[in-house]
């Protein structure tokens, strides 16, 4: 039976655009070779506008948005605070 385990690959949330948007490529393009799945968080307004040739952001996207905004908002319907 295979090992399994999950690892941080990258972690700062004060990286400019351009880091960002090279970090999500990068991710991306090893998890698709070696077979992993990239989990990345975000806010939408964090979203580089521009991306690398070829890496098109919402090809990656589950469409779960979390949002606070309205009474059946939370993380999956389980409200905090």
């Amino acid at each position: 039976m295979q090992e399994i385990s999950s690892q941080e690959l990258l972690r700062n949330s004060h990286w400019g655009s351009t880091q960002v948007a090279k970090a999500l490529q990068i991710g991306s393009e090893t998890a698709d070779e070696l077979g992993f799945q990239y989990i990345v968080t975000m806010n939408e307004d964090a979203v580089p506008a521009e991306l690398p040739e070829g890496f098109v952001f919402d090809d990656h996207v589950i469409p779960t948005h979390l949002t606070d905004a309205t009474e059946d908002g939370g993380l999956f319907g389980i409200r905090f605070g």
